[in-house]
Formats: C-alpha cells, structure tokens, sequence
C-alpha cells in the first residue's frame, strides 16, 4: 500500500481526500460466524480503514492539510441480530477514526466518519434489489450524487468549523 500512495504522489499528484468505503455487510448468525469470517470481515472494514488511513496520513501531515474519510454505517453505532462481524469491523472503523482525529485534527487532517443508513442507488441495487427499490421510491434510496455533494461539503469545511460525524440516510428510514 505505501506504493501505492507513493505512485500516485509521484505520477499523478498529491493526494488531498482519501474516501475509504467498504461494506463488508454479511449476515450470520454468531453461531454459525467462524473466526475466519469474523476476521474477513472485521480485516476488509477495520484493518484496511487503519492501513489506507495511516498511508493518506503519512503524505497528508508534512503539508499540514488534507481529508480522510471514512464510510461507515448504523453498525458502527449499534449491533444487529445476525450481523456481528459487520459491527464490529463497522465499530472498530469509527473507533480508528476518532482516534485518527483527535491526533491528526491539530496538525491540519480532517478526519471524519459517516454513517450511510439505507440502500444507495446504484446498478448493482437496482438488479439485485430490484423489488425493493421499486417499494421504497425515490425518497427512499440515497442519490450517490447527494452522498458525493455530502463528502465534498466535508472536505470543504473551514478548519474552525469541522464535523466529524454526519448520518445520511433518506427521509423514510427507519432508526
């Protein structure tokens, strides 16, 4: 992974945002989650959220400016049934980036987790869930371009104004 940011360093610019979004949102009963799928699981969303974050950190902090983001959701916050592994990879991303923010924060990183609750409208949802798109309606699903007008008012913020947590979800959510 360091060669990689140091790539894109080198070859195509410095990087400014580092968006890390990945699911990893798998149902198992905790009697039937092996370790190796709770590891896997808790790998993809914590430990690769650390990895991606410390490397964004390490070309960010000599110029004293830069975001870094991270994806979250209603399991960073709160178990469910049957999802176990997924918050607790979920918990442990937004734990990581409280901590990355309160020592980056000073030395001019923006740190910041957000919470998606919902289903996002993309091809995948609209051919795998395509029922359920059709049941919620267009107040019912996130607009990827809304949740990207989202990240960029993020990066955007003056230093004296920062947030670090933003929940996005669509009016008819449940929580």
């Amino acid at each position: 992974m360091v060669n990689f940011f140091q790539h894109i360093e080198a070859n195509i610019g410095p990087i400014e945002v580092l968006v890390f979004n990945v699911g990893g949102n798998v149902r198992f009963p905790v009697l039937e989650t092996t370790a190796q799928k709770y590891f896997k699981v808790w790998e993809m969303c914590a430990l690769a959220g650390f990895l991606a974050g410390r490397e964004a950190a390490r070309v960010m902090l000599p110029r004293g400016r830069g975001t870094i983001l991270f994806t979250g959701a209603t399991a960073s916050l709160r178990g469910a049934a049957g999802f176990a592994a997924f918050a607790g990879g979920k918990a442990a991303l937004r734990a990581l980036a409280q901590s990355m923010a309160r020592e980056f924060g000073p030395q001019g990183l923006h740190v910041a987790h957000v919470i998606i609750d919902g289903l996002i409208d993309t091809a995948f949802a609209r051919t795998n869930f395509a029922q359920r798109v059709d049941e919620l309606g267009p107040d019912g699903i996130l607009n990827p371009d809304h949740i990207a007008q989202a990240y960029w008012w993020l990066h955007s913020q003056p230093r004296d104004a920062w947030t670090f947590e933003l929940d996005l979800r669509p009016s008819i959510e449940r929580w």
